[in-house]
């Protein structure tokens, strides 16, 4: 197994490490558009998301929202500060979606896209 050093984004390499560890999914997202609200993960058939983290990066200075199954307040997730363009942006969260069923969506306080991973398992 190769071995990682810990620096400024020692979450490098944890793409494969922690599906592993925890028996999470990967969601990639590859330049996914979030101006307006975008779906960037979906449970499997009758089971609800559980959002265990992210490796993200946007390609424009912007805070990610992410919510549970629409732009409605009260379906708040996780919300990332001020990432600034191009720099990768590592985060745990833990939180399980409302319902089962219900997709993980995400907006962007700028216009951006998102790439990147999330971890998330199907509880």
């Amino acid at each position: 197994m190769a071995s990682y050093t810990a620096g400024p984004n020692f979450l490098q390499g944890f793409t494969q490490i922690v599906p592993i560890i925890v028996g999470a999914q990967i969601a990639d997202l590859s330049a996914v558009n979030i101006n307006t609200i975008a779906t960037v993960a979906t449970p499997a058939s009758g089971k609800k998301l559980q959002l265990i983290g992210g490796s993200i990066s946007l390609s424009a200075d912007a805070s990610v929202l992410f919510e549970d199954n629409s732009a409605a307040t009260a379906n708040f997730v996780y919300r990332t500060p001020l990432i600034l363009a191009k720099t990768a942006y590592d985060f745990w969260s833990g939180k399980i979606l409302s319902s089962a069923d219900n997709v993980l969506k995400a907006t962007s306080s700028a216009s951006a896209t998102i790439t990147g991973v999330l971890w998330f398992a199907n509880v």
